[in-house]
């Protein structure tokens, strides 16, 4: 009899995601075999890098080299607020001048125009890492990417066709990055209503779902009206993953609420966090996937299957 199948909804958080990377090292190294993979956003980008090649040491080099670029983390440092007692080198006055008028323009073209960036500074690079042509039937393993829908707020759910079509859909930060515009739907970046894509891999299949969800940045001072705005926010979408979470069967909560999404210098951090993570649950995983493949338990689920099929 076929074992259960073993599915990781990778959830979004930007730099914060590259926790995947520790996550999927663990899994590795504990012998647990992924059978199915859904990602939204930067949960996608790290979960179609292991589908196309299940190895978690090549997906890390794949997204450190991108990391290490001093152009893609100078453009994203500008986001991310320093603090007071940062001594980084990077946090001279005169960086954080520069920071404030990167943010500034940003903030000027999202208000006069629909995206900061123009759709090449996002697809150019998904095309280099995976090539124009390849499909997502052409990965190793089943891999869906999540999006959102802005017309009706539906979650759209790549499957087949382009890959970097689907990536760019998932990754498409509203205001930074244009929506793709497809069949009379707008679609971007589901990491807002559908953070932890447990649903998607349940729809590839998946019997078993480890959820990796990935906790949103804790701005530690509310100073002004839209620090308040955005911790509303945060807050709603929050409660709302928390009950998507509960549907997986089992989570992991790297401990990386401290560090800002476009943080991607903390990127050996992060990967250590997601690491620590998965160490810790690993003895509660390996319980509940022994109880999930044993026959009493396989049997039970074969009977409800035909009891909820027999309406």
């Amino acid at each position: 009899m076929a074992r259960p199948t073993l599915g990781i909804a990778l959830g979004s958080g930007g730099a914060r995601g590259l926790a995947h990377c520790g996550v999927l090292d663990q899994l590795t190294e504990a012998g647990l075999t992924v059978d199915v993979v859904a990602g939204t956003s930067m949960g996608a980008l790290v979960g179609a890098l292991y589908t196309r090649r299940p190895d978690p040491a090549e997906v890390w080099s794949q997204l450190n080299a991108y990391v290490e670029d001093q152009e893609f983390a100078d453009y994203w440092s500008a986001f991310v607020p320093h603090r007071e007692d940062d001594d980084r080198e990077d946090a001279r006055p005169w960086s954080g001048l520069f920071d404030f008028m990167h943010r500034g323009r940003i903030a000027v073209r999202t208000i006069t125009t629909r995206s900061a960036e123009g759709e090449d500074r996002l697809w150019t690079p998904l095309e280099r890492m995976f090539g124009a042509e390849t499909t997502f039937q052409d990965l190793a393993l089943p891999f869906a990417a999540v999006a959102l829908d802005l017309t009706d707020g539906d979650m759209v759910i790549y499957r087949k066709g382009s890959l970097v079509e689907g990536l760019y859909a998932s990754c498409a930060i509203p205001g930074v990055f244009p929506p793709l515009e497809q069949d009379g739907r707008v679609i971007c970046d589901g990491g807002g209503p559908f953070r932890t894509p447990v649903e998607a891999c349940r729809a590839l299949g998946a019997d078993f779902v480890v959820a990796v969800d990935i906790p949103g940045y804790q701005e530690p001072h509310l100073r002004t009206g839209f620090d308040l705005g955005m911790r509303s926010n945060a807050v709603a979408r929050d409660r709302l993953n928390a009950h998507v979470c509960a549907t997986a069967d089992l989570v992991i909560r790297p401990a990386v609420e401290h560090i800002h999404w476009a943080d991607f210098k903390a990127a050996d951090e992060i990967r250590h966090a997601g690491s620590a993570a998965t160490k810790a649950m690993l003895p509660q995983l390996n319980r509940r996937w022994r109880r999930h493949r044993s026959p009493v338990m396989r049997a039970l689920r074969r009977c409800a299957t035909a009891l909820g099929g027999s309406d």
